[in-house]
């Protein structure tokens, strides 16, 4: 769930100090995120980190962990994604705790330097399951250091708040989401579907593949059409000369 933006510098405020003296100052600015566990379950947490152009920076950064009214000195834990990195917490049952990420003071020398990372940051509900409120507050804190001698009298220090992605400090965090590899949905081909022959209009409709028993019907039919036109053409009657009885025995019967 995402939290805010964060910001780390290590680097003048101004190019070149013009007209006011002092003005070119270092500031080392850092990332305070203040977290309240409310409930009466003691809650693990993840932060996640992500920043590029340039990306975190092992090296350059420091992780402070305060829960316990002590600090403990740490470094964020590498992902498989370079922008990305995470790291760890855990907070009593209506207790408060602290999370401070910041340029590495300890092994960084401000006179030479230079630290300028931009980023988000995201939270994660570890265990235990179910949902659960917690309260965020998330600040940038810095110091202004002056290369001029003494650098002590010269400290000056700010604090402001950041907006979150909610527009309040109440988080509702979720269940455990494991991650899941991307599912590429299979798409089945889809067969071609064959034209369906289309039914005849009206009964008795002859179709266009008759059967063998119409087949011959017909053969018949124009056979005997052939053999009528046949007779036509040679004038034969349609009654043989066997067949029709003879004029003059008809008139001599009839007589």
């Amino acid at each position: 769930m995402l939290v805010s933006t964060f910001e780390l510098l290590l680097k003048k405020i101004t190019p070149t100090p013009g007209n006011i003296p002092n003005s070119d100052r270092q500031v080392l600015q850092g990332y305070f995120l203040t977290i309240a566990n409310p409930n009466n379950t003691d809650l693990r947490l993840r932060l996640q980190f992500t920043a590029t152009e340039p990306n975190l920076n092992l090296a350059d950064t420091i992780t402070i962990r305060d829960v316990s009214g002590n600090n403990e000195f740490g470094n964020l834990t590498p992902t498989s994604d370079p922008r990305k990195f995470t790291f760890n917490v855990g907070i009593a049952a209506h207790d408060t705790g602290l999370v401070i990420l910041q340029p590495d003071i300890t092994t960084l020398d401000p006179q030479v330097d230079e630290v300028e990372i931009r980023g988000f940051v995201e939270i994660f509900l570890r265990a235990p399951g179910g949902q659960f409120d917690v309260l965020l507050t998330p600040e940038h804190r810095g110091t202004f250091v002056s290369e001029n001698p003494p650098i002590v009298s010269d400290f000056d220090q700010l604090v402001y708040a950041l907006p979150t992605a909610t527009g309040s400090s109440l988080f509702q965090l979720g269940p455990v989401v494991k991650d899941l590899k991307e599912v590429k949905p299979e798409i089945k081909e889809i067969k071609e579907v064959k034209e369906i022959e289309k039914i005849p209009d009206s009964i008795g409709t002859v179709t266009a593949n008759p059967t063998n028993e119409v087949q011959q019907t017909l053969a018949l039919m124009a056979q005997s059409i052939d053999n009528i036109g046949q007779r036509l053409a040679t004038q034969e009657a349609f009654i043989s000369s066997e067949e029709r009885p003879a004029v003059g025995e008809t008139a001599v019967n009839n007589g």
